[in-house]
């Protein structure tokens, strides 16, 4: 009796464990789809029946994992944000010092941009929409200031090495160092010509000038 008990506390054990693997496998599939959808045809495009169209499962199922669009909207505005930050941070960190580091965020969060042009596209539909949507605006806001908190955090501890100037304000430059990045990435998406590390190259040597 006791085994027959055992056994079925494990398949029970097993059938939550599957259920959260299906849970997580349908999620993934429409966000992977919202995501295309957002990217090829903008915000206005993202539906629950465009959605239905592109997945294999009906609109139960789709409402059944997000409430509502706007739950779909915010999964996929967080989805792009990961991409392109987990694309960026292992090059910084790995940095030696802190003129290095402070070049090789330049240069990584514009490629981490730029070599994940549907994360980007989202990001440019999305900015469109955060005065309209104060969630997204939220959002929105809440990765502007993570990007300057982290320029903040290493232009004063460069101070505090010695290694750039302490006349600097590390909350001002965090604000120019994020308009600088954004900028160069906005206009590259409208013209795909813009020579991007020549572009980089000069932002790097214009920011170091002011940081020595």
């Amino acid at each position: 009796m006791l085994t027959a008990q055992r056994q079925l506390d494990g398949g029970a054990g097993n059938t939550m464990a599957e259920m959260g693997s299906i849970r997580t496998l349908r999620r993934a599939q429409i966000i992977k789809a919202a995501r295309r959808l957002v990217a090829e045809e903008g915000l206005p495009g993202l539906t629950i029946g465009a959605l239905e169209k592109r997945l294999s499962f009906t609109r139960g199922v789709i409402t059944h994992h997000f409430a509502n669009k706007n739950e779909i909207v915010l999964a996929v505005l967080d989805s792009a944000i990961s991409e392109i930050d987990s694309a960026t941070m292992g090059a910084v960190e790995s940095s030696q010092s802190f003129e290095e580091m402070l070049l090789v965020a330049v240069r990584s969060v514009v490629q981490g941009f730029l070599h994940h042009m549907e994360a980007s596209r989202i990001l440019i539909c999305f900015w469109g929409q955060v005065k309209a949507d104060s969630e997204l605006g939220q959002l929105n806001a809440a990765l502007y200031e993570r990007y300057r908190r982290q320029v903040v955090q290493l232009v004063t501890a460069g101070q505090a090495a010695g290694e750039f100037n302490k006349e600097v304000n590390p909350q001002t430059m965090g604000i120019v160092l994020v308009g600088l990045i954004l900028g160069v990435v906005t206009q590259t998406h409208f013209d795909p010509q813009i020579d991007v590390d020549a572009v980089v190259a000069e932002a790097g040597r214009t920011l170091l000038a002011r940081l020595q």
